[in-house]
């Protein structure tokens, strides 16, 4: 009892804090929110980093090398003893000659340009999220309100059913079919409360506000339909396919790798030596190249893996192309549907059981419509009510699910829907 009064408590708050809230949340204020809250966001943006500080490093020239000799053996060639620093040898490696650093650098940019791809991808999925625990929201607080309605009109249908049994004009199993009505609002109330707490603690996660308690817009209006030539001409510009052809790029360049590292890097040296030459202590100095022959190991392995890489690379584009447009357009059609649906619904179904409710609510009150009639017009009424707020956020969540296919984001300047704007 004590939980079920507190669970109650907990949705008049939110509903006396909706109405003190003088700015509402849309779909774009909520967006913002997640994005800038996010942790999978900062991961990706953190990967953008690492990828620079990989692009920074990959063709940087490897250290030189120093070598210096100390030993006893001058004393003993001129018989003075001791010990003496004898030998200095600097060498550097000459990777430029292989190519292997042009490879690396040009590998890092690719990985550079998906993990920013990536980043957009990961936006664009935030944004999906953020769009599905708002509109889950707009549904349950709606049909929550629809609840209070339903109740409110039962609640009137009662006092009038009541006063018309005093007056011996209704049968008391008519007025007990009232109640009956009356007690399946109240029903409705909790179930609504409970799809409102649970929607509720998703968004405040999600928005990272756990003790928050937004405002929202109405779900009152069905989004626009976009057009599906201007959203086709924007696939190729999606994030995903970007991240894709980065990594055919970064493979690609993997080969390049792969062939240069069949040969080490040649290495120039500079030796000085201290010898006993003619008699006396004179300095040698030598130059010389050092050459690793590739004689057993020619890394042929390495290279047929890392074509093998590039070609598997290249084939999930081709499939992530196909995937993609093919989504693309069925979210489009699908999405259609649900707005001509949505239309159809209001015109033919939703205004004409409001009209009968309003007619079949003034005709009871007046004693000229049967209990059966009121309570087929209540059921009716309200039922049409209900599923108009669930198509209107089927073709919002399918406008989202359409946005993510055609990776356009909310904020992109290239105009396709006005759902920032309307939701």
């Amino acid at each position: 009892m004590l939980k079920g009064i507190l669970k109650y408590t907990t949705i008049l708050l939110f509903s006396s804090n909706l109405a003190a809230q003088t700015t509402p949340w849309d779909l774009t204020s909520t967006v913002q929110r997640v994005l800038q809250e996010a942790p999978e966001r900062q991961a990706a943006e953190a990967e953008v980093l690492s990828r620079q500080g990989a692009e920074k490093q990959a063709d940087v020239w490897p250290n030189p090398t120093i070598e210096l000799g100390f030993s006893n053996s001058l004393g003993k060639e001129d018989g003075a003893g001791g010990h003496d620093f004898d030998q200095f040898t600097i060498s550097q490696p000459l990777p430029f000659l292989t190519g292997r650093l042009e490879g690396q650098r040009k590998q890092a940019q690719a990985n550079l340009q998906q993990a920013q791809a990536q980043l957009a991808e990961q936006g664009l999925l935030l944004e999906y999220q953020a769009s599905r625990v708002f509109h889950n929201l707009q549904l349950h607080l709606a049909l929550y309100q629809l609840a209070q309605q339903q109740l409110e009109a039962a609640n009137e249908f009662q006092r009038i059913g009541q006063r018309r049994e005093q007056a011996g004009d209704l049968s008391r199993l008519a007025r007990l079919r009232l109640d009956m009505v009356r007690e399946a609002a109240k029903q409705s109330i909790t179930s609504a409360e409970g799809k409102v707490s649970e929607s509720l603690a998703d968004f405040q996660t999600l928005v990272n506000m756990r003790h928050h308690n937004p405002q929202l817009i109405a779900l009152d209006q069905p989004p626009a339909l976009p057009n599906l030539a201007a959203l086709e001409a924007q696939l190729e510009n999606h994030s995903s396919l970007r991240a894709a052809r980065q990594a055919v790029e970064a493979a690609r360049y993997g080969v390049t790798i792969a062939r240069a590292n069949r040969f080490s890097d040649p290495e120039v040296w500079l030796s000085s030596e201290r010898s006993f030459v003619g008699d006396r202590r004179q300095n040698v100095t030598a130059l010389g190249v050092s050459v690793t022959v590739p004689l057993w190991d020619r890394g042929s392995g390495n290279i047929d893996s890392a074509q093998a890489t590039r070609q598997k690379a290249q084939f999930e584009v081709n499939a992530l192309q196909r995937n993609l447009g093919n989504r693309l357009r069925l979210n489009h059609l699908h999405l259609s549907h649900l707005i001509e649906q949505v239309n159809d619904y209001r015109h033919h179904v939703l205004e004409p059981a409001n009209e009968i409710f309003q007619l079949t609510r003034k005709g009871f009150s007046s004693g000229q419509v049967e209990i059966l009639n009121l309570v087929d017009a209540v059921d009716t009424y309200f039922n049409a009510r209900g599923r108009y707020l669930e198509l209107l956020q089927e073709a919002w969540l399918e406008s989202a699910e359409l946005r993510r296919s055609a990776g356009v984001s909310l904020f992109s300047t290239q105009p396709s829907t006005n759902e920032g704007a309307a939701q």
